[in-house]
């Protein structure tokens, strides 16, 4: 078989391989840049939390309550005290070089306890700028729906608003973990339709997508060949046909 016929054969049933996750890549690209990624994110519709740091130094400058309640823990596993104001208050998050939460007090020193439902709500309508009510509120402790990805447990507070906006608030401490959206949602699934992973939509690096970029490659290249081979030939044809015309009015 001619090898031009054999990439013409390639080309077609390659091209009707990839063509639909082609068309994917294609329409996922136009709609994230369409849409506008603070808005995706939720950041248009939400406010800046305080939020003050407070280096291992200043430990021994507060207040005896609260050094004593520190002392209890361990100081070598602490490795940042910050005084956080969350729309609930100024509370103590104490943390460990992980990160990780240690203890959250009050500025007398004393642990508190879980956030409530009814603070949840209150952290979640303070955060979203535009006019909103409280469809419901639950804490999800296992299963949580797709489009959450981080932390459990976290309260989900549902508001009443056109983009239908989801908050995930962690009870231990109220910093808000997630926002979502209708935006957010449709970036999602074309992002997830993007990478092809289609159970954590997180991963850019596996088998699938790997074998979906060699076809698309594949697909890019015999068409450049095909065009190449129907091109060439016209081309020194057409000079071909010029050098005669200029040779036969020659004087």
């Amino acid at each position: 078989m001619k090898p031009r016929k054999t990439t013409y054969i390639a080309h077609r049933w390659i091209g009707l391989i990839i063509s639909l996750q082609l068309l994917a890549w294609s329409v996922g690209g136009l709609i994230f840049s369409v849409l506008d990624i603070n808005e995706v994110r939720g950041a248009n519709d939400s406010r800046d939390q305080p939020f003050v740091l407070l280096d291992q130094d200043t430990i021994q400058m507060l207040p005896i309550g609260l050094a004593q309640a520190i002392g209890e823990l361990g100081a070598d596993e602490i490795a940042s005290v910050n005084l956080v104001d969350r729309g609930l208050g100024a509370f103590w998050e104490v943390r460990d070089s992980e990160s990780e939460l240690l203890a959250r007090l009050y500025p007398s020193g004393e642990e508190s306890g879980l956030i409530t439902p009814e603070q949840a709500e209150f952290v979640a309508l303070n955060d979203f700028t535009p006019e909103a009510t409280v469809r419901s509120i639950e804490l999800i402790e296992d299963n949580p729906p797709g489009e959450y990805r981080g932390p459990l447990p976290v309260y989900r507070v549902d508001l009443e608003h056109p983009k239908n906006p989801h908050i995930y608030i962690d009870p231990a401490t109220g910093r808000i973990i997630a926002r979502r959206n209708d935006a957010w949602r449709t970036f999602d699934f074309f992002w997830m339709l993007h990478i092809m992973d289609y159970k954590e939509r997180s991963d850019f690096n596996h088998p699938l997508l790997i074998i979906a970029s060699v076809f698309a490659v594949a697909a890019s290249g015999t068409g450049i060949a095909l065009w190449g081979w129907r091109l060439i030939p016209r081309f020194f044809s057409k000079r071909k046909r010029t050098k005669k015309v200029q040779n036969t009015t020659a004087p």
